[in-house]
């Protein structure tokens, strides 16, 4: 199940429950005021994005800069079309985000079905240092629906404690692991309830993994008067049901108050056989502790990274502390250091240290 939500290529890029305008729980100022219309068109509807997060109580600050935001729709017979969201803000500090959460733009769209949101990042500090980026946009790929005369609101939730990676040489890694709410409220246009009930799930969280014979008993409650229906991978599921079998698995729960008002929350987990603890290896070749290469010569590290239960671990290397991409070649003289670092969804992780030299001929 091991999913990854990358930099929106928000799921923004991207990404503790996310709290609704429309629960009066998020705090959206003005700007949010003036685009949402008074009356919709036929056929239009609105799609308003947050970000929120728990951080870790060690980090003082995850400040994230953004640059644009795109939602995917699909059209009926064609690869579809990416809509632009113009941000409101470029900037916010996650670890500020506790209860509450940022509002990042809306826009309107022709009712329908879309699948993914995406979120392009310019830069991230943690505690004030540059953290490196494995990819500069923040991608969720879950399906939504946008209907007529109706707001969609896409919380953005990013989990802190999972997504910031310290490596052994004290540097931050930033690759959100990003948990998406979807809720439909009436547009202020209708009147009358306009707020959709609030979900509460407990005994599981996002992404966590259980070490059989371990197990996992989701539990969830409706704060509203609303019709509930919930599915473990596709199937109902009772509410206090014990989940014990090794599997991936996404629970998804939905409610619908007699307004209209939708709410849904999606929560994945695995169950294990085993707890991971071996760590990523990292493979380097054309290159050498040591090695010396007289100049007009030149050198190319390439590496590679692989692991037992992660097929797409975490993989940052540096060049005398700038990023370096393998197969590069490298041909001025000086002295070299390349750092090739690995880290695994269970947070197992590998570091390998090449030093060489290039020297005048």
């Amino acid at each position: 199940m091991k999913k990854r939500i990358l930099w929106l290529g928000l799921s923004f890029l991207l990404v503790t429950a996310l709290v609704l305008t429309s629960c009066g729980e998020a705090v959206p100022g003005e700007q949010e005021e003036e685009i949402t219309p008074t009356i919709l068109p036929a056929g239009m509807g609105i799609i308003k994005i947050y970000v929120t997060d728990p951080p870790r109580p060690e980090l003082t600050s995850i400040e994230v800069v953004i640059d644009s935001i795109e939602v995917h729709k699909v059209v009926s017979g064609e690869p579809g079309e990416w809509i632009s969201v113009e941000p409101v803000v470029l900037s916010f500090d996650l670890v500020t985000l506790v209860g509450v959460s940022e509002f990042l733009g809306s826009v309107e769209v022709t009712a329908g079905s879309f699948t993914q949101i995406r979120v392009g990042v310019s830069s991230v500090e943690v505690n004030g240092e540059p953290a490196t980026l494995p990819s500069d946009t923040l991608r969720i790929v879950r399906p939504f629906e946008v209907r007529e005369g109706m707001i969609t609101t896409l919380e953005l939730d990013v989990d802190g404690e999972r997504s910031v990676i310290t490596t052994g040489r004290g540097k931050f890694i930033f690759k959100p692991v990003l948990h998406l709410k979807v809720a439909h409220s009436s547009s202020s246009a209708n009147g009358g309830d306009t707020t959709p009930p609030v979900i509460d799930i407990t005994g599981v969280t996002e992404g966590q993994v259980i070490v059989s014979p371990n197990t996992v008993t989701p539990e969830f409650t409706v704060s509203d008067d609303a019709t509930v229906t919930a599915t473990l991978n596709g199937e109902p599921f009772t509410s206090g049901t014990v989940v014990s079998e090794v599997g991936e698995y996404e629970l998804e729960v939905t409610a619908i108050d007699a307004s209209g008002n939708e709410v849904e929350v999606a929560v994945n987990f695995e169950i294990v056989e085993v707890e991971d603890t071996t760590p990523p290896v990292i493979d380097i070749t054309g290159v050498t502790e040591g090695q010396v290469i007289v100049s007009p010569d030149t050198i190319t590290p390439v590496f590679s990274v692989s692991d037992e239960t992660d097929p797409d671990p975490i993989l940052i290397a540096t060049l005398n502390g700038e990023t370096f991409t393998s197969g590069t070649v490298v041909s001025e003289v000086d002295e070299y250091e390349l750092v090739v670092t690995a880290i695994d969804t269970s947070g197992n992780e590998a570091e390998v240290a090449v030093n060489f030299d290039i020297v005048a001929e």
